[in-house]
């Protein structure tokens, strides 16, 4: 419901949609992806909302999401549109090898943009969530050269992302958690499902990683999507439906069509971006996925074994028709 292309938001939100609208939702991310690049600033910058009047302010971590694999690339991934690539390509690659630049030890160099907010809220290790970001920005972009053929910009990307994950596990992992260098707060649990959900964190490091997401909850409406995709990663559904239960509430209201933009019915009552519950329900709870782009194959494997569900019911629509998945447990027996 909002109006403005808030490209943060557009991220959840388009993600949603792949598992509460039809595929006609797909033609407005579509629309706002081209926007976003159609708008990228003569010194490569990219910001939203888009298409503006007098706001022009980056808020370069979102950027960094919003072009990246959640962005751009779960969007060409989930509805088999790959036409729009060669389209945003050239301005990715701008925003990515121009607008931002590495330190001598490989990471990205931080910029504060117009806005800094990589998340509201409290206890933020803004300096460990960047390289991440910035990580998954270029896994999107190596995937999409490799589809163009431009094997000189994914030979670069893949250099780069691996400087940045050996980086950050040599100085940045302490033996329970990932922190930037001197970081004296508690520990972020945003970075910790970052490092996971970016392939960053290896399995060994999963059990301390765990043990820090049961303590803190930090994340927003805007991030705790990543940290539920994380908790599913690491092979623990109970504990993401527990979150849940624990974090979504404090958004919801009877009185209310829409969903409030922070925990504890804070701001405002349109922020369709607090329903990013509802992704990893539909690809780790429920289990859908697409094995190809679009859904032309998939897999079904649900999560509800070892939870305290009796049952899993819901349909995706698809370019190829419906997936209904319907299943019962009694005890440890699933009936479909």
């Amino acid at each position: 419901r909002e109006r403005a292309q808030w490209w943060g938001d557009e991220v959840n939100e388009l993600n949603e949609a792949f598992y509460c609208m039809d595929r006609k939702s797909d033609l407005l991310a579509r629309k706002g992806i081209l926007e976003l690049a159609a708008w990228q600033k003569n010194d490569g910058v990219l910001y939203a909302p888009i298409p503006c009047g007098n706001y022009h302010k980056e808020l370069p971590m979102q950027i960094l999401n919003s072009i990246g694999w959640y962005g751009f690339h779960n969007f060409y991934w989930y509805t088999g549109d790959d036409s729009f690539i060669p389209e945003v390509y050239d301005a990715m690659h701008k925003y990515l090898h121009t607008v931002w630049q590495l330190d001598e030890d490989g990471l990205p160099i931080y910029r504060t943009g117009a806005w800094d907010w990589p998340d509201a809220g409290s206890h933020q290790d803004s300096h460990a969530q960047l390289p991440c970001w910035y990580y998954l920005a270029l896994k999107a972009e190596a995937d999409f050269a490799r589809m163009l053929g431009y094997e000189a910009d994914q030979a670069q990307d893949e250099a780069m992302m691996k400087g940045i994950a050996d980086k950050l596990n040599a100085d940045y992992w302490n033996g329970t958690e990932y922190r930037t260098p001197g970081h004296t707060d508690v520990a972020d649990d945003r970075v910790q499902a970052l490092a996971v959900i970016s392939g960053i964190a290896s399995e060994d490091k999963y059990p301390a990683i765990k043990a820090v997401l049961a303590r803190e909850y930090h994340a927003t409406t805007y991030m705790t999507p990543y940290v539920l995709e994380a908790i599913y990663k690491m092979g623990e559904p109970q504990m993401a439906i527990d979150r849940m239960k624990k974090m979504y509430p404090t958004v919801m209201s009877e009185n209310s069509s829409t969903l409030y933009e922070h925990w504890n019915f804070e701001g405002t009552c349109n922020h369709a971006w607090a329903g990013g519950g509802i992704i990893s329900m539909g690809t780790r709870l429920a289990g859908i996925e697409p094995t190809a782009p679009g859904f032309k194959t998939f897999k079904v494997a649900p999560a509800i074994v070892g939870t305290t569900l009796k049952s899993i019911t819901t349909t995706v629509v698809t370019n190829y028709g419906n997936i209904d998945v319907d299943l019962l447990r009694k005890g440890k027996r699933v009936t479909a």
